[in-house]
């Protein structure tokens, strides 16, 4: 049995420093406050679980049970919308990621030089030619070419005419990482090879 009180303590150690770090991760995190809402919800069932259940199964191991649901209950609050039944994943998003690119699913063919061709498209929303995107994120005319026909072939750019490319909807939807692009059975429903 003592073994069994040790771990508990053990956990309310790894819950009050879990705890610590997450009210760290709200007070320094200037994204939240407009979402400051849900994630305190989902934040407080977090709380609840890590160290609400160690404190509850060494005063009343019978509650433990109850605690662990209502931090359930908590956290599905914060990260689901029962009115609109949406999930808020964009909300998430902005909370978490301030960078779309943590969020994509490239391909095995990509390259990193295709997320930033793809990203000057995104930013100026024009037809642009190789050579003012060469120009615009530092490689040769000649590299950004042989990426925009890759880009091309698979759906994410498309040529305009001859030498002008434009950004697709399947090359958005990657950005925004929307679209994954990792599984060939999602392949094959969008369309895209």
């Amino acid at each position: 049995m003592d073994g069994v009180v040790s771990f508990v303590w053990y956990n309310l150690v790894i819950g009050i420093i879990v705890a610590i770090e997450l009210c760290y991760f709200l007070y320094l995190e200037t994204s939240v406050t407009a979402y400051r809402q849900f994630v305190l919800t989902t934040v407080g069932g977090l709380v609840l679980a890590v160290v609400g259940g160690p404190i509850t199964e060494l005063m009343a191991p019978s509650l433990v049970h109850f605690v662990h649901g209502i931090a359930a209950l908590l956290v599905i609050l914060g990260l689901y919308n029962p009115v609109t039944n949406d999930l808020r994943s964009a909300e998430w998003s902005q909370v978490l990621l301030s960078e779309p690119s943590q969020v994509r699913h490239p391909a095995e063919w990509m390259t990193p030089m295709d997320d930033e061709i793809l990203n000057v498209f995104y930013n100026t929303n024009l037809v642009l030619t190789p050579s003012i995107i060469a120009f615009n994120i530092g490689f040769s005319q000649k590299e950004v070419n042989r990426r925009l026909t890759e880009l091309e072939a698979h759906g994410l750019a498309k040529r305009v005419e001859r030498g002008k490319y434009k950004l697709t909807q399947h090359g958005e939807q990657y950005l925004c990482g929307q679209l994954y692009r990792s599984t060939s059975r999602i392949d094959e429903e969008s369309g895209i090879p």
